[in-house]
């Protein structure tokens, strides 16, 4: 109890308590979420314009801009104004930004990119990206060093530039700090670290499960797009183990990597046996001819005890299942058409009715207005054949057109009504039965304003802040009961629709700050967020008790280096809490963060918290630690503390980690350009 306590003592005290300073572009196949200050349709050209504070997110890509155009069709955006597009492997900022979302091309004028794995910094009067791994810079300069003065760069009227392979220019000026040294015809600069064949660092630990650990690497160039890594383990308390790993860089974007691991075991926790394990592992991403793209996520073990035994990392060592999906896709302005191959092993206990979609296919098409009507229409399709061991297997048809519109009242109220009609069509059972279909109507109505109040006062560093209250109100309808859909096959929970006759009210709160800067300059940030929702039913058996649990909301942005985020689900009938997730961090551009985890499941029995640690206050020493528990069980669930080195092309880690009844400790060497070699090779995490 007092371990619980002081987690949530510091989930709400810790952005106010720690004085620190401040600190693969978007999925097309994501939704996009797009906020500011003004938001406004253009019917004639079908594009959003959006201005002040605007911030467009699809997946891990964000975008602010004061200005922006978005065409949700074609998905086309033009920003301008301070431009910044984040995503978690690069930054992009210029006066000006074209992109497309749906093939992830575009251009930034007066621009700059940092390119994290490579460490690449690109400025250029003109940045275009015109691939996933190809650019185009336009008088621009690029280097590999950090630095407003870097030590040396190259500079040219054009450079043509591919990810893990080589920036290629003519007539280029090479500059030592910013002075120009000499002048190059032609050059093919390699945009990768250097890469060489050879063995390298043997890795040592121990673990009282592994035993005494031992091991050895060879490292093997194949080509300029593709190297190998080659691993022979000896544990001491199990037996020699062999892996290999694989990476590759094609054209068309296409990259990946795959991994094998194979190990013979003598022994489990003293016990002798005689087993054979291994695990494989692909990831891949790219484009076939046609602009189809291809992505691939597959993992698969042969023994269910693989992961317990030889992960490394939370989220490894106590997976319940592996999936393997492959994915194909192709996407049009106004259409989507995906397919894929999923399979599930079951690794909790050999369950041959697991069921495997091989394949299913969606062709969706997205909202689209009717002329120049408020209406509009949508459609939803998908063919899924259902395939397992043992049970029942067969193919469906789901077909959903949705009419939609869009209304106005008052220039103050906006009424969103839509009516969906869900076909489902099942044939081909392995019982022999016959066809079946079920066809579901459904209806809803969104209905939404807003309120809002800008207060002139300084407050500290804020210049401007900005109240908004946004109430909204969703009826949802839906007449068809689980019960009378029982004559159809029931393979997923979509085959079983709810009946539904609610309304769904919520309060949206935002408090929005504008700093202003040196120069004129502005910045905004939504410093809290809160939007609390209930549902009450209208059926008549739901009428003693209509009330469903109180949902909470709220993230709090108090700096640029912290946050809280907290979702709650509070049973105002029993009186406690159902469902309680919180989370909190604080960091600096220093590496120093803390951060902590606390998740609560009444009806899951789940009572879990986490702590983790970053130091960076010695560098070149780095300093970690984690620590998981389990309330509910008053379980530790595992312990690591972490001492990491740092040098320019290579670091060393020693780290001790105590899982349950395993305690290890492992030497881990990094290399610029080959990764983490050290740990365990039969680990599947380092992806």
């Amino acid at each position: 109890m007092l371990l619980r306590l002081l987690a949530i003592c510091i989930l709400l005290c810790l952005p106010l308590t720690l004085p620190v300073a401040a600190g693969a572009l978007g999925n097309p196949q994501l939704p996009v979420d797009l906020e500011a200050d003004l938001l406004t349709y253009d019917k004639a050209s079908g594009r959003y314009r959006a201005s002040g504070n605007v911030q467009l997110k699809q997946g891990d890509m964000e975008l602010r801009s004061r200005i922006l155009w978005w065409n949700q069709a074609s998905g086309e955006v033009e920003a301008e104004g301070d431009v910044q597009l984040t995503s978690p492997t690069e930054k992009m900022s210029g006066s000006k930004i074209s992109y497309n979302l749906n093939n992830r091309t575009g251009s930034v004028e007066d621009g700059y990119i940092f390119l994290k794995e490579q460490n690449l910094h690109v400025h250029g009067k003109q940045i275009e990206r015109r691939g996933e791994m190809d650019y185009r810079i336009t008088e621009g300069t690029f280097t590999t060093c950090d630095g407003e003065v870097p030590s040396w760069k190259f500079a040219a009227d054009q450079f043509d530039v591919t990810m893990n392979g080589y920036a290629k220019a003519k007539h280029t000026t090479f500059y030592l700090n910013d002075i120009p040294a000499f002048y190059l015809p032609y050059i093919a600069y390699p945009i990768k670290s250097d890469r060489e064949s050879g063995l390298l660092m043997p890795r040592t630990g121990f673990s009282s499960k592994r035993g005494y650990q031992f091991g050895g690497a060879y490292y093997l160039v194949i080509a300029d797009n593709q190297d190998a890594t080659f691993y022979f383990d000896y544990l001491s308390e199990m037996g020699i183990g062999k892996g290999l790993e694989y990476r590759y860089t094609f054209g068309n974007g296409n990259s990946g990597e795959a991994r094998a691991y194979h190990i013979a075991v003598d022994s489990v926790d003293g016990e002798p046996v005689d087993e054979q394990r291994y695990a494989l592992e692909w990831l891949h991403n790219g484009y076939l001819p046609g602009g189809i793209r291809m992505a691939v996520d597959a993992e698969y073990v042969n023994d269910d005890q693989y992961f317990k035994d030889f992960g490394d990392i939370a989220g490894e060592y106590n997976k319940d299942q592996v999936e393997s999906l492959l994915s194909l896709s192709k996407a049009w302005d106004k259409y989507n058409l995906v397919g894929q191959f999923k399979y599930t092993k079951n690794l909790v206990i050999e369950d041959p009715r697991t069921i495997q979609y091989l394949p299913r296919v969606s062709f969706d098409v997205t909202r689209q207005r009717i002329n120049d009507s408020p209406f509009y229409y949508a459609l939803e399709s998908e063919y899924t054949h259902f395939w397992r061991e043992e049970g029942l297997r067969g193919q469906r048809l789901l077909l959903r057109p949705v009419l939609s519109a869009s209304l106005q009242l008052w220039d103050v109220i906006e009424v969103t009504p839509e009516v969906a009609y869900r076909e489902r069509y099942y044939w081909g059972q392995s019982d022999g039965s016959d066809s079946d279909r079920e066809g579901i109507v459904e209806f809803s109505t969104r209905v939404d304003t807003r309120f809002q109040r800008v207060y002139e006062q300084p407050i500290g560093p804020i210049s401007k802040l900005r109240h908004t209250i946004e109430p909204e109100v969703i009826y949802r309808y839906t007449p068809t009961s689980v019960a009378e859909q029982s004559h159809l096959p029931s393979y997923e929970s979509s085959d079983r629709v709810a009946e539904a006759n609610r309304v769904e009210y919520a309060l949206v709160t935002r408090l929005t700050a504008r700093f202003d800067h040196q120069g004129g300059e502005s910045s905004y940030r939504d410093l809290l967020y809160l939007r609390l929702s209930q549902r009450y039913d209208l059926r008549e058996e739901f009428q003693a008790d209509p009330f469903s649990t109180i949902r909470g909301q709220l993230t709090l942005l108090p700096t640029d280096w912290s946050r809280v985020i907290f979702d709650v689900f509070y049973d105002i009938d029993q009186g406690g809490w159902d469902k309680f997730a919180a989370e909190a961090e604080v960091h600096d551009q220093r590496e120093n963060s803390l951060s902590v985890d606390y998740r609560y499941d009444r009806d899951l029995l789940l009572d879990y918290g986490a702590v983790r640690l970053r130091l960076a206050l010695l560098k070149p020493v780095y300093l970690r630690y984690e620590k998981r528990y389990d309330f509910a069980t008053n379980e530790q669930l595992e312990d690591l503390i972490g001492v990491e080195y740092r040098q320019q092309c290579w670091s060393a880690e020693l780290t001790y980690r105590e899982y349950r009844l395993d305690q290890t400790i492992l030497l881990t060497f990094t290399m610029k350009g080959i990764g983490a070699v050290g740990g365990f090779s039969g680990s599947l995490g380092g992806f």
